[in-house]
C-alpha cells in the first residue's frame, strides 16, 4: 500500500514539476522580434510603396509614391521636400528603412511592427503634405487621402458603402465586399467617383489601430 501510494505521490509531483519547468521556460523567452537586417530585399515586396529618401539612386515599382529631398534621374517625377530626412519604404504592414542612401545592396532593416510601420506612414504624409493642405485630405496621384472613423457599412446596390465620418464631415467610400471596419480608425486614397454626392473608390485602405 506504502509503495502504491508513494508512486502516485512521486507521479503528482513530477507533474508539478515539469509544469514548473515549461512556466519558466515560456518566462524565459523574449518578445517576438519584429525585424530584421537584410542585405537581400526589393521594392516589389511592398505592395504600393511609399518612399522617403534622402537620395534615390535605383528604379522603383512603376505605382510607387516618392518623396525626396533632392531629385536624381530615378527620381524625375517624385515630390521634391528639402525637409526630407532618412531613407524608408512603407507598404501594408511592413516596412524597409535603409542604413543610407536607397541603391541596390544597400543594408536595410526589415520590419513588420505595427506601431513603426505606423509612424513611418505618418512621416511620408507629413512630408507628402504640402503646407496649407487641408489637414485629413490630401492630393495624391489625381485623388484624395482621407482619414476617419468608420461609422458603418451598409449594402449599397451590388456593393457595399462604409460611412466615414472625418473632420471635413462624413464621407462614403465603396467596397466590394463587406468588411470589418467599424468603430475603427482607416486611411483611404482613391478617386471620387459620381455627379451630384460623390463617393471614394478607393485603390488603398488602410487600418490604423
Amino acid at each position: 500500500m506504502l509503495d502504491v501510494l508513494s508512486l502516485i505521490i512521486g507521479f503528482v509531483v513530477g507533474i508539478i514539476a515539469v509544469s514548473m519547468a515549461i512556466e519558466l521556460g515560456w518566462k524565459k523567452q523574449g518578445p517576438t522580434k519584429t525585424y530584421k537586417m537584410a542585405t537581400r530585399w526589393s521594392l516589389n515586396e511592398l505592395h504600393r510603396p511609399k518612399i522617403v529618401a534622402e537620395k534615390l539612386k535605383m528604379d522603383v515599382p512603376q505605382h510607387a509614391d516618392i518623396v525626396v529631398k533632392a531629385r536624381t534621374s530615378f527620381a524625375k517625377d517624385a515630390h521634391e521636400n528639402p525637409d526630407v530626412t532618412g531613407n524608408f519604404a512603407i507598404g501594408d504592414g511592413k516596412a524597409l528603412v535603409f542604413a543610407g542612401e536607397i541603391h541596390p545592396g544597400q543594408i536595410a532593416f526589415r520590419t513588420v511592427d505595427d506601431g513603426i510601420v505606423r509612424r513611418l506612414h505618418e512621416q511620408f504624409r507629413e512630408y507628402s503634405t504640402e503646407p496649407g493642405e487641408q489637414k485629413g485630405m490630401a492630393s495624391t496621384r489625381g485623388g484624395i487621402t482621407m482619414r476617419g472613423m468608420a461609422k458603418a457599412v451598409v449594402p449599397y446596390r451590388d456593393q457595399y458603402l462604409v460611412r466615414l465620418s472625418t473632420t471635413e464631415g462624413v464621407r462614403g467610400v465603396l467596397v466590394n465586399e463587406r468588411l470589418d471596419l467599424e468603430g475603427k480608425m482607416i486611411e483611404v486614397e482613391g478617386e471620387l467617383v459620381g455627379d451630384d454626392r460623390p463617393f471614394i473608390k478607393p485603390y488603398h485602405l488602410e487600418t490604423l489601430e
